[in-house]
This record gives C-alpha cells, structure tokens and sequence, in this order.
C-alpha cells in the first residue's frame, strides 16, 4: 500500500465526524504559551521542529495505531500519509512524521507544485482528528509564518 496519496477533501468531510481539534505551540522560557513580538501565537516549525519548547509534547492525540495524515497547504492536491505506531500518537510523534513527509515532498516540489513558501517557513498550528467508517484522519493544518 502506497504511504503517500492523492485525497479528496470531500472523503473526510462527508460521512466523517470531528473527534477532536489540537493546537500545537511553543512554549517561553516560563513555560508558557509563546508569543511573536510581531503578534500571534507561534506554531512548530515543519523543517527544524523544536520538541523541547512543543507545548503538551506528550498529550496523546489519538490512541489509535494507525492513522492518515492529511496534508494541504501549500500544495495544489491534498495529500493522504499513512502512518502507524503501535502507541498511538502524541503530538510529538505527529510532529516528526509531518517534518518527515513534508521533507519528502519539498525534495519533489515540482511534482507537488510548491511554488512560494520555503519548508523553513511552515508551521503546523493545529491537527483536526476526524473519524470516517472507523478510520482516524489527522488533518493538519499548516501555515507560513511570513
């Protein structure tokens, strides 16, 4: 079975039931939520993701075994990852396979057709965990921090 895939967004969105929404932040130096200076609260960076400051890096976001991630932007198709782990996944372990993935396809930015923001510039702000005929879908949702 092929890991990563074409996906069509209405797949999950019919049928399918929001089991729950995860922000992921950093944390300050006080163990608090991070700020920018230029507003906004900042989300874990896809190409150097620092796990040490990751707020609640141990929360479990699913404790199901297998999942499919969802990947969207900045890409012209919607991209399905399948992923496993025989714990479940916490946020941690979430935030390592889309730093995975999303390296994978920035190596072929052209077949995925990436035209603007660099992999350095992404973050993932929050992870939608969706269930459909029993299936988990993690969704991320990812933005530019420029």
């Amino acid at each position: 079975m092929e890991q990563l895939f074409e996906i069509k967004k209405t797949d999950i969105m019919f049928g399918g039931m929001v089991v729950s929404a995860n922000p992921f932040q950093l944390e300050d130096k006080n163990g608090k939520t991070y700020f920018r200076k230029t507003g906004g609260v900042g989300g874990i960076n896809l190409e150097n993701p620092q796990l040490d400051k990751l707020r609640g890096a141990d929360e479990m976001v699913t404790d199901r075994t297998k999942a499919v991630l969802i990947l969207s932007y900045p890409l012209k198709k919607t991209i399905g990852y399948r992923i496993e782990n025989d714990n479940g996944f916490n946020r941690k372990n979430i935030v390592l396979e889309l730093s995975k993935v999303y390296s994978e396809i920035y190596s072929e930015k052209e077949k995925y057709e990436i035209c603007c923001d660099e992999l350095s510039d992404l973050e993932l702000k929050t992870i939608m965990v969706f269930e459909v005929n029993g299936e988990i879908y993690l969704e991320s949702i990812v933005e530019s921090k420029k």
